[in-house]
């Protein structure tokens, strides 16, 4: 069977539209894994302090209560990073052409 070039041009396209929508979905997991590390040290930290804050006395309730809004505010972020929009048309279109 032989390619025409415009089968060429399109496997070329679909090839760079695969490749950015890879790059895109590594970022999304590099920033997701990110997130989720951070708010396990803030969680860990917070829990430090409140383990502290009962042991002696201290007041870290400041600290604390900063801590877990941070926590709050990653979550919403991973939310976000969940709720991304990315373009699968081109892997759409291969498992078209697959089907023909």
């Amino acid at each position: 069977m032989m390619t025409t070039t415009g089968d060429s041009g399109s496997r070329q396209e679909l090839t760079t539209e695969l490749a950015a929508l890879d790059r895109q979905l590594r970022d999304l997991s590099e920033q997701w894994e990110a997130v989720e590390r951070t708010i396990s040290e803030k969680i860990r930290r917070r829990r430090e302090l409140i383990a502290r804050q009962e042991e002696t006395n201290e007041d870290h309730a400041e600290e604390i209560n900063r801590l877990q809004s941070d926590v709050y505010a990653l979550r919403d972020r991973l939310d976000q990073l969940r709720d991304s929009h990315l373009d699968f048309s081109a892997l759409y279109r291969i498992l078209q052409q697959g089907r023909t």
